[in-house]
């Protein structure tokens, strides 16, 4: 017996940390957040090489905050699909606009019937 007290003292006990309480924006960076420009727009632009470099960082912050390193990634994912989404319908509208209009000829339907396709083939990739 004098043996486990002797190995208790040499050896304490191992214990976990805390868990962290909901996620910690503050081991996001800047850079890293959301790009809101205070007029509603996301500030992405659809610029590919800046949602990447963005992700980088969020994902370079996993080791130190998990929880919050998964929400900043849900917000950058939530933002690409506000931008994809803002930028098919405005193509849309584009191709609407074509036919619509008065005395368009056939010609310049089965180019918009096209344009049409493509977009959805774009779309349906996804």
């Amino acid at each position: 017996m004098a043996h486990d007290a002797e190995a208790q003292e040499a050896y304490p006990p191992v214990t976990s940390p805390a868990p962290r309480q909901g996620p910690t924006a503050n081991a996001i960076p800047e850079a890293a957040r959301p790009q809101a420009a205070g007029n509603g727009d996301t500030g992405l632009g659809g610029d590919p090489k800046l949602m990447q470099e963005r992700w980088a960082i969020i994902q370079a912050t996993f080791v130190d905050d998990p929880r919050g390193s998964v929400a900043a990634a849900a917000e950058l994912v939530n933002e690409a699909i506000t931008v994809l989404v803002a930028s098919a319908e405005e193509r849309e509208r584009g191709l609407r606009g074509e036919w619509e209009r008065e005395g368009v000829d056939t010609e310049g339907l089965r180019n918009t019937l096209r344009s049409y396709r493509g977009l959805l083939d774009r779309l349906v990739a996804l």
